[in-house]
């Protein structure tokens, strides 16, 4: 999938694009996820925060932003890739690994090496892994939210 189809796709299904990302926001992103020990970034997915959005919400599907969001009409914020990735930086499963997205069922993360992963909700298992950047996973991550 390309960055054209992917963006094309969020549109069709109506997703709400959040305001693209500043420099300064990517910047202290990645410095806090290298802190943790998390992966960071890939140059994909720091593109999708500069020119497409820089969170995505449809339905209860979110991909986590590199700053929070306040969703004040619906009572609650989404919060930032690096306080999701804070929560749960003590758990084995998730070493080395960016939690990017959630849905009703599943996580889905990173590694350093742009490698994407669909987790299991509750132990946060491996169930797919995605080898050609995160378009399919994260329309696989959104698909789940309008079920």
């Amino acid at each position: 999938m390309t960055r054209e189809e992917f963006f094309a796709e969020l549109s069709n299904r109506n997703a709400v694009l959040l305001p693209v990302a500043s420099d300064r926001a990517i910047e202290l992103a990645q410095n806090s996820l290298q802190t943790m020990r998390a992966a960071m970034m890939s140059l994909d997915m720091i593109d999708i925060y500069k020119r497409i959005a820089g969170g995505i919400i449809l339905g209860d599907s979110n991909i986590f932003g590199p700053e929070k969001f306040d969703r004040a009409a619906y009572n609650y914020e989404i919060p930032d890739i690096v306080n999701v990735n804070r929560e749960v930086s003590n758990i084995n499963a998730l070493r080395n690994k960016t939690i990017v997205g959630r849905n009703q069922m599943f996580w889905f993360a990173f590694d350093a090496f742009g490698t994407f992963y669909m987790l299991d909700l509750l132990n946060f298992n491996s169930l797919r892994k995605y080898e050609n950047g995160p378009y399919r996973a994260i329309m696989d991550c959104l698909a789940v939210g309008k079920i």
